[in-house]
């Protein structure tokens, strides 16, 4: 019973290790100003987050939906969530004094996933805004920025680009110690069993 017990935690242990990758994590310069973050999840991929103050041009180096990061409305959206869930957090927005281009307190981020059809100078994104502490999604109707206006004349305006990560999550120190625990418990258990199913038939 015991032997039994002891396998059961193990799995437990193995079972709760390992989901458990390092969590976002912030680049915050010294001036407190958020400059991007790495480890946003977007459905099955992993990405670096990098905000700008400056034009869509300038930004994606040819303002094209063959350059932008999300080609349709809804994984624009989707983008859009995740920066708000996993970045723009109640918690995390405490962290840093502003982000870049924007002012304290307030930001809005624009995705962009296609040029408008009636006027290519204008593309069509959507936007992640926060106000204060307070996290909102501005999802009712995309935004339209100009693709050679920088957006260094609006304080509370940036572009964001996302690059997925090549590189497999690596598992925090603690995630590797109670794995290596949890294989440990139930190799004991196992050695166990086999021990008692040997006595019992010699």
């Amino acid at each position: 019973m015991k032997r039994m017990i002891a396998g059961l935690i193990g799995m437990g242990l193995l079972a709760n290790a390992m989901p458990a990758f390092a969590a976002v994590k912030l680049n915050v310069d010294r001036s407190g100003t958020l400059t991007g973050a790495t480890g946003v999840v977007i459905g099955k991929n992993t990405y670096n987050v990098d905000f700008f103050d400056n034009s869509c041009t300038v930004v994606f180096g040819t303002c094209s939906a063959s350059k932008f990061d999300f080609k349709t409305d809804v994984t624009a959206r989707d983008a859009a969530s995740a920066l708000l869930n996993q970045v723009y957090t109640t918690a995390n927005v405490k962290t840093y004094s502003r982000v870049l281009g924007c002012e304290a307190g307030i930001c809005d981020s624009y995705i962009p996933y296609q040029l408008f059809a009636g006027d290519p100078s204008y593309a069509l994104a959507i936007v992640a805004a926060y106000r204060g502490t307070d996290r909102k999604f501005v999802g009712a109707g995309p935004a339209y920025p100009e693709i050679n206006t920088s957006t260094t004349a609006d304080s509370s305006v940036n572009y964001v680009r996302f690059t997925m990560q090549t590189v497999a999550a690596v598992p925090e120190p603690a995630t590797w110690a109670m794995m290596l625990v949890g294989f440990g418990m139930v190799g004991a258990a196992s050695r166990s069993r086999r021990r008692s199913t040997a006595t019992t038939f010699a």
